[in-house]
C-alpha cells in the first residue's frame, strides 16, 4: 500500500500476490491449450477416417461391377485384376489400399476332403479391404470385407487347394502371421501376401495345378521365420515347394515361434575383452540332408568391446567353435552347447588364448556333469608332454628381455633373454652373494582372484650349487604399488623352494601379482639357471573344470587325469582338426 499527495491510500499488489495470479493464469491457459490441441485431433483423426473410408466404399462399389471372374488380386490367388496394394490420395492424404480376396468353400453343399466331398470348393469370394495411413496421427486401421457370389452354379475345377498352417513351437496355432506365396510356373504368375485366420491357416481354395512350383514364406513381427525350399537347393529340402494336384488338397505345415537373444562374451585369462573374435554358430534344425544341412549356420565376430549381440535367435540347440586365425577358445563358462528356448535371453562367456598349432580343449566333469577343478590333466602325444590343473589359469614367462622386469641385481646375466644365470667373470660365478630379479607386475584384470601355486624350470639345478640354489618369494596387491615379498608360509622369512608350492591364501582378491627369482651358488665353477616360470590362479575369468592345450601335431594323444577323491581315468584322442573339445567323466 501506498499514499498519494494527500495521504489517501492507493490499494496494490505485493510481489508474491503478482506471481500466483501469474501462476494461476499459466495453468489455465495451460489447460485450454491442450484442450483446444486435442479436439484439433479428434477433428484431423475424423477427418483421416472419413478419408480412409471413402477409399474403401469406392473400391467395393468397383468390385461390385465387376465380371465375377475378373474379381482377385493381380499375382494372387484367385487371380484377377485387383491391385493387392495401391496408394490412394483423399484430400491430399496419401492412404494405402490392402486388398485381400480368398475364395469359399461353404458347408452347405459338403466341402473340402469332407462328407460328402466338394470338388467344386470355390462356391463364392470374400472380398476384404484394408486402408493403412503411415504419415497420419491418431489413426486407426479401417479394414472392411464383402462377400461376391457367381450368378450361375459353380462347375467341377481341375484346379487344386493349398491350405497352409503356421503353428509356433509347441503346437499353438499363429494367427497374424504373414504368408508370402510365389510360383512363376502357373498362368498367370502368382505372387501373393495374406495372413493366417484365427486357426493359425491361409486357405487357397481353386488354385493353378504345379509339381513343386509354390514357394511358401510365414513370417511375423518378433518372431522366426520358416520358409519350403526348391529340389536341391539344399540337396532333399525337409520342406519342399508344395505341389498341388487336381481337386486334391495340400496340406503344407510351417512352424514360427518368437525369437531370443543372445549375447557372447569372449575375453582372456585376465578378463582383457577379445574384440574382432569370429565364431562359427550353427544350430540341429535341418533344411535339408545328404549332405546335412543346418537352417543357421553363420559366422559372428566379436566387437571391440569383446562382446557380440544376437537379437533374433530361432529356438534351437546351437553348437561353437572358434572360427578365428589367431585365437581359440581356452574354456567356457557356461557350455559350448546351448537350447535356446523362445522369447529368452541368454549370456555366454569364454575364455580366450593365442592359438598355436592344434588345439585341445579338456572339460572335466563329475559323475552328474558338474565341472570339476583342481583336476591334474597330462596330455601326451610324439613329442609333446604338457599337464595342466583344471579350471586354473596360468601366465607363462620363458624370456626376460629387457623392459620386461623391474630390477635385475649387478651379479645376475640377463644377456640371455630366455635363461637367467649368475654372471660369469673369468669363468667364475659368485658364489658370496644371493642374486635376484625382481619380475614386472602381472595385471590379472580382476580381483576375484585366487593364487594358487608357482612353477618353474628348470625343477632341480646342478648338485654343486648347493640346496635352495634356486628359490622364490611373491608379493601382490590391489594398488599396483605396495607391495610385501612372502614365502609359502607367508612370512617374509620363507622361500618357495620346491616348483608347485600353494601361494598363501590371504593373498588373494588382489589384482596385481609379482615374483622375485633368487639366485645363489656354493661353488664358483656352476650357476643355477632359470629358464621359465609360471603362475597358476582361478578367477572369474576363468572358467571352472577346463584344461587348454595347444601346440599339439596332428595325431592321437592320451589324456590322464586325476584327482584326490575320484578315479583316474586314461583315454586317447585323435587330433583330427585345428581346435575340438572332448569331455570326460570322473567316477568316485
Amino acid at each position: 500500500m501506498k499514499l498519494d499527495a494527500r495521504h489517501v491510500p492507493i490499494a496494490g499488489f505485493t510481489v508474491v500476490e503478482t506471481l500466483i495470479g501469474l501462476g494461476i493464469l499459466a495453468i489455465v491457459s495451460t489447460g485450454v491449450y491442450f484442450s483446444y490441441a486435442s479436439v484439433l485431433e479428434i477433428i484431423q483423426s475424423a477427418h483421416y477416417n472419413s478419408g480412409a473410408l471413402s477409399v474403401i466404399e469406392s473400391e467395393i462399389e468397383t468390385a461390385r461391377n465387376m465380371r465375377y471372374e475378373d474379381i482377385g488380386v493381380v499375382g494372387g490367388v484367385p487371380p484377377g485384376k485387383l491391385q493387392q496394394e495401391k496408394t490412394v490420395s483423399v484430400g491430399g492424404v496419401p492412404f494405402t489400399l490392402h486388398t485381400y480376396v480368398r475364395n469359399i468353400d461353404d458347408p452347405f453343399d459338403g466341402t473340402l476332403g469332407g462328407s460328402p466331398n466338394d470338388t467344386a470348393p470355390a462356391d463364392y469370394k470374400i472380398v476384404q479391404f484394408q486402408v493403412t495411413c503411415d504419415t497420419c496421427s491418431r489413426y486407426q486401421i479401417i479394414s472392411m470385407a464383402t462377400y461376391i457370389a457367381p450368378k450361375n452354379l459353380e462347375s467341377t475345377s481341375k484346379n487344386g487347394n493349398l491350405f497352409i498352417r503356421v503353428f509356433d513351437a509347441a503346437g499353438a496355432a499363429i494367427p497374424g502371421a504373414t504368408v508370402h506365396v510365389t510360383n512363376a510356373s502357373v498362368t498367370p504368375a502368382i505372387d501373393l501376401t495374406d495372413t493366417t485366420n484365427n486357426d493359425g491357416l491361409l486357405q487357397l481354395v481353386d488354385i493353378a495345378t504345379s509339381s513343386a512350383g509354390y514357394r511358401i514364406t510365414v513370417q511375423k513381427d518378433g518372431y522366426s521365420s520358416d520358409q519350403t525350399y526348391a529340389p536341391g537347393a539344399p540337396a532333399n529340402p525337409l520342406q519342399p515347394d508344395a505341389t498341388v494336384a487336381t481337386q486334391q488338397l495340400t496340406i503344407t505345415s510351417l512352424a514360427i515361434d518368437r525369437v531370443s537373444t543372445l549375447s557372447v562374451q569372449a575375453r582372456d585369462q585376465v578378463c582383457t575383452p577379445a574384440g574382432a573374435f569370429s565364431f562359427l554358430m550353427t544350430g540341429t534344425k535341418l533344411i535339408g540332408t545328404s549332405p546335412d544341412t543346418p537352417k543357421y549356420s553363420a559366422t559372428t565376430t566379436t566387437s571391440a568391446s569383446g562382446i557380440a549381440s544376437l537379437s533374433a535367435v530361432e529356438w534351437d540347440t546351437y553348437t561353437f567353435r572358434p572360427t578365428d586365425t589367431t585365437r581359440d577358445i581356452a574354456g567356457a563358462i557356461a557350455s559350448l552347447s546351448l537350447t535356446i528356448d523362445p522369447a529368452t535371453d541368454h549370456a555366454l562367456a569364454w575364455m580366450v588364448a593365442s592359438r598355436s598349432g592344434n588345439a585341445l580343449l579338456v572339460s572335466v566333469t563329475d559323475q552328474n556333469g558338474q565341472p570339476l577343478n583342481d583336476a591334474t590333466v597330462r596330455v601326451t602325444g610324439t613329442g609333446y608332454d604338457r599337464t595342466r590343473t583344471s579350471g586354473y589359469g596360468s601366465i607363462l614367462q620363458t624370456d626376460w628381455p629387457a623392459g620386461s622386469y623391474t630390477f635385475a641385481s649387478d651379479f645376475l646375466d640377463v644377456s640371455d633373454p630366455q635363461q637367467l644365470t649368475l654372471l660369469s667373470q673369468g669363468g667364475s660365478y659368485a658364489s658370496a652373494s644371493l642374486e635376484w630379479l625382481e619380475s614386472e607386475s602381472i595385471d590379472l584384470g580382476t580381483s576375484s582372484i585366487t593364487f594358487q601355486d608357482l612353477q618353474w624350470n628348470p625343477t632341480s639345478q646342478p648338485a654343486p650349487t648347493g640346496a635352495e640354489s634356486l628359490t622364490f618369494q611373491v608379493a601382490a596387491n590391489s594398488d599396483n604399488a605396495t607391495w610385501t615379498w612372502v614365502g609359502p608360509d607367508g612370512s617374509p622369512t620363507s622361500f618357495f623352494t620346491t616348483p608347485g608350492q600353494a601361494i598363501p591364501g590371504f593373498l588373494a582378491g588382489n589384482r596385481y601379482f609379482k615374483y622375485r627369482a633368487y639366485l645363489s651358488t656354493a661353488d664358483a665353477a656352476y650357476t643355477p639357471s632359470l629358464t621359465d616360470v609360471a603362475l597358476g590362479f582361478s578367477s572369474g575369468c576363468v572358467p571352472t573344470g577346463q584344461a587348454y592345450f595347444n601346440g599339439i601335431s596332428a595325431d592321437t594323444v592320451t589324456v590322464e587325469i586325476t584327482r584326490p577323491g575320484y578315479q583316474p581315468l586314461t583315454t586317447t584322442a585323435a587330433i583330427s582338426s585345428a581346435w575340438q573339445r572332448i569331455v570326460l567323466s570322473l567316477a568316485p
